[in-house]
């Protein structure tokens, strides 16, 4: 009885198959219907995140190219002002390491040891430190 069947549905997790990595720099998607010129958001081996004006609908294929780089690509969702691509073959990892920027964090000055005062009880406020 098809009321009560179960839909299969891919979980998040399995869809993806590559890490994706958080990048900024500018980008054009080529159409048919001309070029959209935005931000390249995320970038793995087989896919990534653009963001611009005028985006086109799901299932329309093009030409993605940033810096150096142009690979053929499909979009797979589009809303809010950026779409996901997946691309047609999965790109080299030198295009990816090429494209990720390491970003530093400062995480501020280094403590004076003189403002420290000697022979006094600490406070029992608890400090949470992540790692990131």
């Amino acid at each position: 009885m098809a009321l009560f069947q179960r839909k299969q549905v891919a979980c998040q997790s399995e869809r993806r198959t590559s890490r994706r990595h958080s990048v900024d720099c500018p980008a054009s998607l080529r159409l048919l219907g001309g070029e959209r010129c935005g931000r390249l958001r995320d970038l793995s081996l087989d896919g990534a995140c653009f963001e611009a004006e005028d985006l086109p609908a799901s299932g329309i294929s093009g030409l993605l190219a940033w810096g150096d780089q142009e690979h053929w690509c499909k979009v797979v969702w589009s809303r809010d002002g950026s779409c996901g691509l997946v691309f047609e073959r999965s790109i080299p990892q030198a295009a990816v390491d090429a494209t990720v920027q390491t970003v530093e964090v400062e995480t501020g000055p280094v403590a004076n040891f003189s403002n420290i005062p000697l022979g006094q009880k600490r406070s029992r406020r608890a400090f949470l430190v992540s790692e990131s």
